[in-house]
């Protein structure tokens, strides 16, 4: 159904996904404090003074990305496992596209575009053309996948802020 190829890089993504989120707490809060000038004042404000939120996030990330494509792997094509599977996929394309804007805009290096540029946005990009092509999701669904994924990743990075939040407390 997958082929073995495929499931094994839904398999592995969620720790090669997981690299990326190291990238961003190593980088971030340095990168943010030194750059502090050009991060708009609601941005700065939301930040936490901790990088813990960026861990544990990744551990959550970690988790359901290993439960969506585990669950998948078990279930029928075109079943709902599979667009949720795909939801998360985009999610995490748009969010290493939004980092590679971030870098062009500000012409310099930003915290997590390394991995979205060598990891997330290849891996992503051959995963949702192989959930296609093997017709695991249907090419119809694109649209509402896409905007599923936006508001994923949006849920997302409300989460991780709230979770920041959480902990500076």
């Amino acid at each position: 159904m997958t082929g073995s190829n495929t499931g094994n890089w839904i398999l592995a993504a969620p720790p090669l996904f997981l690299a990326h989120e190291i990238e961003e707490h190593i980088t971030a809060l340095p990168w943010a404090e030194k750059h502090a000038s050009i991060i708009p004042e609601f941005v700065r404000s939301a930040i936490p003074d901790s990088p813990a939120f960026i861990a544990y996030a990744g551990l959550l990330f970690l988790i359901l990305f290993s439960v969506a494509g585990a669950l998948a792997l078990r279930s029928k094509p075109q079943s709902i496992a599979w667009m949720v599977l795909a939801i998360l996929f985009t999610a995490r394309l748009e969010n290493a596209v939004l980092h590679t804007i971030e870098s062009i805009v500000f012409m310099q290096y930003t915290p997590g575009v390394v991995t979205a540029i060598l990891i997330v946005l290849p891996l992503t990009f051959y995963l949702m053309r192989r959930l296609v092509r093997l017709e695991l999701i249907r090419r119809a669904w694109l649209p509402g996948i896409i905007v599923g994924g936006f508001i994923a990743q949006t849920a997302a990075i409300g989460a991780m802020l709230f979770l920041g939040a959480g902990i500076d407390r």
